[in-house]
């Protein structure tokens, strides 16, 4: 058992070469060479073992998951349990136990089940706990926890910097560790090369054959694993629970009195177990915990029976006490009242093995194939592994020095998910536009639509969905953000005001509108726990691999045809029937989106809708970032292109000896001859970055994809809007970030996009159009937002956000002196953008008038009286300013000499006849003690200040007394800047060095220090 031992840690090591007497345990191999040996097992011992290497293989599959991800750390039973626990295994040979402590459901009803049983015997062994905030965690690392790249035994000393340059530079499909985790490659349909037909076994290959013929060999998880990230999936699983055994007592009775009549018993009780899969509901919003419930359970509640007894018992949390009480006693159905010898001899081994679970009320355990293990493991890892947000940290403090790598075990984690994405969710066929052919990596069964997935692409599809797009906390659903919106806005209306105006528009103001969308994703009960980084990134992945299926574009190409040919028809007056040639597509329509994007769209509307909402939209790295990239994917599906590349013929000399220039320019050449010929070439999906000023490249044939997404175009849109004004527009560095973002959003809606978007939502569509609405309201279930919303609702978040955008512009340019005029002169010179921010304004003015239905004469800002500017404004010298100037302006509401509103001021602005400019928004308080600037050294602002205090306090041009005041003057911050203000405005004259503190007047006397020496020590020579 040499593989054995080399897989096993420390502790397993140990533990199983007890029975060897004193012999010390070998170390455990390397992760390269483990992986290896582990694919030689695989390709060789397996397949012609027979059942002693099966055998064999389920003892591995255990020290196989530890050594990938590592052990998980479980709580530590008690001394006693665990005595007899001990006990019990040793007096019974005929125990079936995995390493790691967990027991095999029943390995005896599987076939040559004697001989499995009598040959296959472990030790149990259970790691300690670290403490209660590292339970069902990763703590020990594993490969996918490696921060640099496994060498492999043997590498020499002298060739540690070419292999390390070697590995960056290969691709990771030549690594040992991704060789064995990796999905098997489905190879194309014109590709029949031998490397095709010799696909080297993975480790998924053998899952998915034990699982599909050893069903009964079960993995036990625990649910305590699952419970501290997602109790809403406990409770949800709890709920379906009792309604299923409730259903089965009501047939169970009905069954006895109809067999009591003479007739009827079998009928009862097979209609019952025909029915229960369609009555059962789980909690309103968690469907996807519902459908993997029911993957779990598919023999019926007593497949899982420890989950049952637990939450007959009351755990999982808060639940329907009343189906607690009547679930409390034994089931009476026939089902379960009939003991099969597989049960009897599962409830013989159960005490030995399993009984210290429940007598300590301990969690219970899930009961899994080998297949639905490892899946379950390796989508839980990024939540459950500490390693890696420790490296994330050692990312980001590299990153300041430009020296970030992404870890090893991160990539490799990324390339498998890829892979198992392409496995499970594969793409469909593509159709060549001259029609000579097909290119792709799928059977011909996905050329036409997308084939409905199998029952493991399901599972795993929806753990993903359940893991990482829903996450720990889940939006309230439309019904209780309404709900709590129209409670706050009674409660705000009743205190206000009780007038009869007020009440009869306070039903109106009581329903809310695409405006308010962001206030009903507000979690309600918990607070918003972001997910891990490496989660945001496999997110954004699977929205990618999901929109660039070529199946998309033929389902919508067919769809929009038809909804084009209906709104032609319509508008000619010619309705059709049941007599016309397209009968097929004038009854109904067919929903254009494939089951694996039907299944996750109302997930990834909601993990939008709550990135955008709880997200930080300052910090780069974060959900709001991510969600908005996903988005943009989602909504854009035209930004794929099918290209076509050379199909490689790999051999067996691909070891990765040949550097990257070469392999570089062997795959140009080869790109370069599939363009002139179609022979030996695929097509591929590629993204295309569009920039943030570039036109959309929409077309007509997208029409349907934009109806079956109507809400996650408007919902999101509206969210970003409001919540865009957070974004700084006043600094010179972060306003060409901030609008490039908001352009990125804006140019996604144009023209046509819009046409069809009001067209739906102001219920002008056609009737197919229509149709698909309301296919997709109906898959958003409970997640769908009131279908009276319109674009127009967001009107006002819109024009703030011009204002916001105008404003800020607009202060900035008034701000900039000489310096910042000539640098940015010069920048928009030697870039060529000159008249670019103007331009871009102005773009961005048209898109949302369209987009919000503006007039066209709306302008953002008032118009400015120009004045006359002599040369100190020319230089950015300016001149004071008094409340006299801003009365030029006739929009300008009347204020004081200190630029407070007046009485009259502020009726003004209450009667409508006035306006505040955000451009009249003026510097309070005293120029001297303004907060540092960005091209300002602090320590010399300190050091000037207090040299400026000092020389005007000697010389007498301030006095001490009015020094004394600001400085110890109790009052709010806006009120001491306007006491400054009119203190600096009394001064006639007075010293200010602060001019000293500039960086670029520094940089000014520097050069003309170096220019006189430099002229003076010519002429001097």
């Amino acid at each position: 058992m040499l593989l054995e031992e080399a897989l096993s840690s420390g502790t397993s090591s140990s533990s199983s070469s007890t029975s060897s007497g004193n012999k010390s345990p070998s170390p455990p191999l390397p992760p390269s060479d483990a992986a290896l040996a582990l694919l030689s097992f695989l390709r060789d011992e397996l397949p012609a073992g027979g059942i002693s290497a099966e055998k064999r293989f389920i003892n591995l599959f255990s020290l196989i998951v530890d050594r990938a991800f590592g052990e998980l750390n479980r709580p530590q039973p008690p001394s006693s349990a665990t005595a007899n626990n001990n006990k019990s295994l040793s007096s019974s040979p005929g125990t079936v136990t995995s390493p790691g402590g967990s027991t095999y459901s029943s390995p005896a009803s599987s076939p040559s089940s004697n001989k499995l049983a009598s040959t296959y015997t472990t030790s149990t062994t259970t790691s300690s706990s670290s403490g209660e905030d590292q339970l069902y965690q990763h703590v020990d690392g594993g490969w996918l926890s490696l921060l640099n790249t496994p060498k492999p035994t043997g590498a020499s000393s002298t060739s540690t910097s070419s292999l390390h340059h070697s590995q960056k530079t290969q691709s990771l499909d030549n690594d040992p560790i991704v060789k064995l985790l990796r999905a098997p490659k489905q190879s194309s349909n014109n590709n029949n090369d031998s490397y095709s037909q010799q696909q080297q076994p993975t480790l998924l290959n053998a899952l998915s054959a034990e699982s599909i013929h050893r069903p009964q060999i079960k993995f036990k998880f625990p649910l305590g694993g699952l419970s501290p990230f997602f109790k809403e999936l406990i409770q949800d699983w709890k709920m379906c629970y009792l309604q299923e055994v409730e259903i089965q007592n009501s047939a169970a009775s009905m069954a006895a009195r109809a067999g009591a009549g003479g007739r009827g018993g079998a009928f009862g009780a097979s209609t019952a177990a025909t029915t229960t899969a369609t009555t059962i509901e789980g909690m309103v919003g968690k469907e996807n915990a519902t459908k993997i419930l029911y993957h779990l359970l598919l023999n019926g509640p007593n497949e899982q029976v420890e989950l049952k007894k637990y939450f007959q018992s009351g755990g999982g949390g808060s639940g329907n006490n009343v189906l607690q009480q009547k679930n409390m006693n034994q089931l009476s159905s026939p089902r379960a009242a009939f003991i099969t010898p597989m049960k009897q001899q599962q409830q013989m081994n159960t005490p030995r093995t399993t009984s210290t679970t429940n007598a300590n009320n301990n969690e219970p355990n899930l009961e899994l194939t080998m297949l639905e293990y490892y899946l379950l493991i390796f989508l839980r890892f990024p939540l459950a592994n500490q390693e890696w947000e420790v490296q994330l940290q050692d990312q980001l403090r590299r990153m300041r020095y430009g020296a970030a790598t992404t870890a090893y075990g991160q990539r490799v984690y990324t390339h498998l998910m890829s892979s198992y994405l392409k496995c499970y969710l594969p793409h469909g066929v593509y159709h060549r536009p001259d029609g000579g052919g097909v290119g792709g990596t799928t059977s011909q069964q996905r050329v036409d639509g997308g084939a409905p997935l199998d029952r493991t692409a399901e599972l795993f599809l929806r753990l993903v969905i359940e893991f990482w797009v829903e996450g720990q906390v889940s939006p309230p659903t439309f019904a209780e953000g309404i709900q709590r919106y129209r409670n706050g806005r009674s409660a705000f209306l009743s205190t206000s005001s009780s007038s009869a105006s007020s009440s009869s528009s306070s039903s109106s103001s009581l329903n809310p509108t695409l405006r308010d969308s962001l206030e009903l994703t507000q979690p309600l009960k918990t607070t918003y726990v972001s997910p891990p980084s490496q989660i945001q990134i496999g997110v954004l992945n699977l929205v990618r691999h999901l929109v660039s299926d070529v199946t998309v574009r033929n389902m919508v190409k067919t769809a929009s045809m038809s909804c084009q040919r209906r709104q032609t028809q319509e508008r000619e007056g010619r309705v059709p029937t049941t007599t016309d040639d397209d009968t097929a597509t004038t009854a109904k329509i067919s929903w254009c989106l494939p089951p694996a994007m039907t299944t996750i769209q109302p997930s990834i509307f909601n993990y939008i809708r709550l990135g955008f909402t709880c997200g930080s939209i300052h910090d780069r790295r974060s959900i709001f970032h991510r969600a908005l990239e996903a988005w943009l994917v989602w909504v854009e599906p035209w930004n794929y292109v099918m290209k076509r590349r050379a199909v490689v013929v790999t051999g067996n000399n691909n070891n990765g000896s040949s550097s990257s220039a070469t392999h570089r320019a062997g795959e140009f050449l080869r790109n370069a001859a599939a363009t002139v010929s179609s022979h030996r070439v695929e097509y591929y999906p590629a993204y295309v970055k569009p920039k943030p000023t570039s036109p959309s490249t929409y077309s007509s044939q997208w029409e349907a994809y934009v109806v079956a997404n109507l809400n996650l175009y408007t919902v999101p849109l509206a969210i970003f809007l409001k919540r865009a004004r957070e974004l700084d527009f006043s600094s010179t560095n972060e306003y060409p970030r901030s609008l490039a973002l908001v352009q990125r959003v804006l140019r996604v809606f144009s023209k046509q996009v819009v046409t069809v978007l009001n067209s739906v939502l102001n219920r002008r569509a056609d009737a197919l159009s229509a149709s698909l609405a309301t296919m997709h309201r109906d898959n958003l279930k409970a997640f769908c937002p009131p279908s009276s919303w319109t674009l127009a609702d967001c009107q006002l978040d819109a024009t703030n956000l011009l204002e916001e955008v105008f404003s800020q512009y607009q202060k900035r340019k008034n701000e900039m002196d000489i310096f910042d005029r000539i640098d940015a002169r010069l920048n928009a010179l030697f870039s060529g953008k000159i008249g670019s921010d103007e331009t871009a304004l102005q773009s961005l003015l048209s898109q949302v008038r369209y987009l919000m239905h503006l007039p066209q004469d709306y302008q953002v800002l008032p118009e400015e009286p120009k004045s006359s500017r002599g040369w100190g404004s020319f230089l950015g010298l300016g001149s004071r300013k008094d409340g006299s100037s801003l009365v030029e302006n006739l929009l300008v509401p009347e204020r004081d000499a200190s630029g407070r509103l007046t009485d009259k001021g502020r009726a003004q602005i209450y009667s409508g006849m006035r306006k505040c400019n955000p451009i009249d928004v003026h510097f309070v308080g005293d120029p001297l003690l303004a907060r540092v600037k960005t091209y300002e050294i602090p320590v010399l602002v300190e050091l000037t200040v207090q040299a400026s205090n000092y020389l005007n306090q000697k010389l007498g041009l301030v006095s001490e007394a009015d020094v004394a005041e600001g400085q110890t003057a109790d009052e709010d911050t806006l009120s001491k800047h306007y006491h400054e203000m009119e203190r600096y405005q009394k001064t006639l004259f007075r010293i200010n060095l602060r001019f000293l503190a500039d960086s670029r007047n520094i940089i000014f006397a520097y050069v003309l220090w170096w220019l006189f020496r430099t002229i003076g020590g010519f002429f001097s020579s």
